[in-house]
């Protein structure tokens, strides 16, 4: 008759482990969550500026037409491009090729159309969409319709009477 008395230090031992797993699995979500968190606050930080940058560009558009855009009073074009680098500090286009690409963060492209209205004059809309640019580490994240995922789209009217906003044509 072998009756010897077990420890119960295996028990304990079983018992420390699954308390270990338990605060590994705890830790782990904890982990998951805060970097979820930091990814939505970057997110808001960021649509957040786009808003004010749009609203910016809006203004300009409103006050000074399509030269705050391209320096052409009649530069209503197929799309112009405004770039920004990650301080939202715009980036001049120049060169052959124009703003180098991995400078650019952030990048609002604008389109434009014009309509004639009875009165004579004529209704002016732009669209602008500020997105982040290749640039930028998640310049590649998509929408549901494998789109690039815009930051902030705006879309404004203005009225331009006959003979333009100062009385000429």
């Amino acid at each position: 008759m072998n009756s010897r008395k077990r420890s119960g230090s295996g028990v304990f031992l079983m018992e420390m482990i699954m308390v270990c797993g338990f605060f590994l699995l705890c830790a782990a979500i904890c982990i998951r969550v805060f970097i979820q968190a930091d990814s939505m606050s970057r997110l808001a930080r960021e649509t957040n500026q786009a808003v004010l940058a749009a609203e910016s560009l809006a203004d300009g558009w409103k006050v000074n037409g399509w030269e705050s855009f391209s320096g052409n009073a009649d530069g209503l074009q197929a799309e112009t491009r405004i770039n920004w680098n990650q301080n939202w500090t715009v980036i001049p286009s120049g060169g052959a090729d124009g703003v180098m690409m991995q400078d650019c963060w952030y990048t609002a492209a604008i389109t434009g159309q014009r309509e004639a209205c009875e009165s004579g004059g004529q209704m002016e809309s732009i669209t602008i969409q500020v997105m982040r640019g290749n640039g930028h580490p998640r310049w590649k994240e998509r929408n549901r319709e494998e789109e690039p995922q815009p930051l902030f789209s705006l879309e404004t009217k203005r009225y331009v009477p006959a003979g333009g906003r100062d009385g000429k044509e």
